[in-house]
């Protein structure tokens, strides 16, 4: 064997040791939701709704967030918490919690509700529509992850 692949030998191994030897970060995730399900709306239409028009920009898993921050227990959150995701500032300053009100206007029109958003999808001036995004929101639900302690 030739000095230079017993180099690359050595150098893949001291970087398989190293990489075993990082703790992975877990992705942040929000609080469970405490508010009811919102019913003012159908969840099963305002499913195909946000698949459309909004799932090309959020996930529904913690730590898969794509230009949107992903929106699992997202109904009753305060915005812009997730500490993976990089909020707009005036979202960090707002004190906004993502209740139907507040969603609703986010929704019906991001840039004239947060004028500095980072949100850059077309306005959704249907109420009827926004109704039942955010009763299918409010219908995403899951329980905080189980942290195991290394001691």
């Amino acid at each position: 064997m030739s000095i230079v692949k017993k180099y690359q030998l050595v150098g893949m191994l001291v970087a398989a040791l190293l990489l075993s030897a990082c703790e992975k970060i877990p992705p942040d995730y929000r609080a469970p939701v405490t508010l009811p399900l919102y019913t003012e709306g159908d969840a099963d239409n305002g499913a195909l709704i946000y698949k459309d028009a909004c799932g090309q920009c959020h996930q529904l898993n913690p730590g898969l967030n794509k230009k949107g921050p992903q929106l699992m227990n997202i109904y009753g959150a305060p915005a812009a918490k997730l500490a993976d995701y990089t909020y707009s500032e005036g979202l960090k300053a707002s004190g906004w919690v993502w209740d139907a009100q507040t969603l609703d206007t986010y929704i019906a029109d991001a840039e004239k509700a947060m004028p500095d958003s980072k949100m850059l999808a077309d306005p959704m001036p249907d109420a009827k529509e926004r109704a039942d995004v955010i009763a299918y929101l409010s219908t995403l639900r899951a329980a905080a992850p189980i942290v195991e302690n290394d001691k």
